[in-house]
């Protein structure tokens, strides 16, 4: 990908929405967790309101429940379900951006800026965050580029979006959009992970094998050497996704027997070690 993308790409202002695609596409293990979570919590919130219409005080509640009072005070504000995805916390420093700026542009110090920020806006955060903004602004604005903290997408930003290909949050999906319509190149390379990642979870191995023998055919620099590498043990990994054993019974006893010899180590013989080894608790 990194003959293809560029170190970072920017992002167009008004972007369309990337319909979904008529594959199915389960969920991954946090995000089901994430959903399971919010769901029990919802359930809890339900329950504490419940309780609330019977007459029960807030401590009585919290007693029933076993949380925190403030807790329940909380969940019996709450309208609607907690979502299931976590969004990034705000800064100390977001509020106050403008400021700082002005600030640098008029030529004060970073010291100076700091103090102003905390003696007349109460600013609340470090030194040191001012200390890093104040760095980074003034080299974008020195090699003449804009500054703004959601105006590229990284490498890693993309990978991580094309792979987990979240359809269903609608910021993300016009992220994928914009994406795909500044660099078509990435279309059929995100055909490929949304069919490879939809033949794994759904244990799928015609479906697999004829993906990879496609994607072969093709020719993509993009997959290339992922699909020669995975060809060169392809029989093993179809029989993975048509066998649900595995080695892992192999690998945990192999686990525990380091576990003992490092135990025993300058303490004991062979023989107590075999002893060990074959032990079973009744």
């Amino acid at each position: 990908m990194g003959k293809v993308l560029p170190a970072r790409i920017k992002r167009k202002e008004k972007m369309g929405i990337l319909e979904s695609p008529t594959l199915i596409i389960k969920e991954t293990k946090q995000e089901r967790r994430q959903r399971e979570n919010a769901e029990q919590k919802w359930a809890l919130i339900q329950e504490a309101k419940r309780l609330q219409k019977q007459g029960y005080s807030l401590r009585r509640i919290a007693k029933t429940l076993s949380s925190s009072w403030v807790t329940v005070r909380r969940y019996l504000a709450m309208q609607e379900p907690p979502s299931a995805h976590r969004g990034k916390r705000p800064k100390p420093l977001d509020a106050h951006q403008k400021h700082v700026i002005s600030m640098i542009e008029s030529g004060e110090s970073i010291k100076t800026i700091y103090t102003v920020l905390t003696t007349q806006y109460g600013y609340q955060g470090t030194y040191g965050a001012v200390r890093v903004f104040g760095t980074e602004f003034r080299k974008k604005k020195k090699q003449g580029q804009p500054f703004h903290a959601q105006a590229y997408y990284s490498r890693r930003t993309i990978r991580r979006l094309l792979w987990q290909n979240p359809l269903a949050e609608k910021e993300k999906r016009n992220s994928i959009n914009d994406i795909l319509q500044q660099y078509p190149v990435l279309g059929p390379f995100y055909a490929f992970l949304t069919s490879f990642r939809t033949c794994v979870t759904n244990w799928d191995a015609d479906g697999f094998r004829s993906l990879i023998l496609f994607e072969k055919n093709r020719d993509d620099p993009l997959t290339k050497a992922f699909i020669t590498r995975l060809l060169t043990d392809f029989q093993p990994t179809l029989h993975a996704l048509m066998n649900e054993d595995s080695n892992g019974y192999v690998e945990g006893q192999v686990n525990r027997l380091k576990m003992i010899k490092r135990l025993l180590y300058g303490r004991a013989s062979f023989h107590l070690l075999r002893i060990r080894m074959l032990y079973r608790s009744q």
